[in-house]
C-alpha cells in the first residue's frame, strides 16, 4: 500500500460512506454540510471561464436509492476525461447566483465554502447546478465509458431527484466538492500486480 493510499483508507474512517450516510432515506436528508465516499462512475468537464474550476459528474447506486453526483472543484489526482463545456451547460450558467456558487466552489477555504452554501440555499440555485450536471454528463456519456472512482467529497447541498444522468435517474443530486478522487481497483488491475 502506497502512502496515497493510506492516506484516503485513513480519511475513509472519518466521513461515513454514502450506503450509511443515506440509510434513512427518503425519511430524512443527511445534514449539510458533510462529508461522504463512495464508489462513482465519473466524468470530467473542463472548460469553464475559471480554470480553477472541474465539474465531475456521476453516477452511483446504493441499495435503496440512486445518487448522482455533481462535485466542483480542482482535484487532479485523476483524469477521466476532458471536453469544452457543452451548450446545454453553459445556458445552466445564465444565473449569477450559479455562477456565484460555482466560484466559489472552485477555492478550497473555510471562508470560501461557508459562502457557498449560503449561495447554494437560495431557491433555484441546486436545482440550476443539477441541470448543468445533467448537460455535462449526457455529452461525455454519448462519447465514453465513464471512470470507476473511489471518491470522498464534501456536500454542501442536496437536490431531490428525480434528475436524469444520461441512462441513469437519480433520486438525489450531491452537490460539492472532492476531497479526493482515485482509480478505483478491478479485478483485472490487481491480478496484474
Amino acid at each position: 500500500m502506497t502512502d496515497h493510499d493510506a492516506a484516503i483508507e485513513a480519511a475513509k474512517r472519518q466521513i461515513p460512506s454514502a450506503e450509511h450516510l443515506f440509510a434513512r432515506w427518503p425519511e430524512a436528508m443527511p445534514p449539510v454540510p458533510g462529508a461522504v465516499h463512495a464508489d462513482v462512475d465519473l466524468y470530467e468537464t473542463a472548460g469553464f471561464e475559471d480554470p480553477r474550476l472541474v465539474l465531475y459528474t456521476g453516477v452511483g447506486r446504493l441499495p435503496s436509492l440512486t445518487v448522482g453526483w455533481c462535485l466542483f472543484g480542482a482535484a487532479r489526482n485523476v483524469q477521466p476525461g476532458h471536453a469544452s463545456l457543452p451548450y446545454a451547460a453553459r445556458e445552466a450558467l445564465t444565473d449569477s447566483t450559479v455562477v456565484r456558487a460555482l466560484q466559489l466552489l472552485s477555492v478550497d477555504h473555510p471562508e470560501t465554502d461557508e459562502a457557498a452554501i449560503e449561495a447554494l440555499a437560495v431557491p433555484g440555485v441546486t436545482g440550476s447546478l443539477a441541470t448543468l450536471a445533467a448537460a455535462a454528463h449526457q455529452e461525455h456519456e454519448s462519447r465514453s465509458a465513464p471512470l470507476g472512482c473511489e471518491v470522498g467529497t464534501a456536500v454542501y447541498a442536496y437536490h431531490r431527484g428525480p434528475v436524469r444522468l444520461g441512462t441513469h435517474t437519480a433520486d438525489v443530486m450531491l452537490i460539492g466538492s472532492p476531497i479526493w478522487i482515485a482509480k478505483a481497483e478491478t479485478a483485472q488491475t490487481k491480478e496484474g500486480q
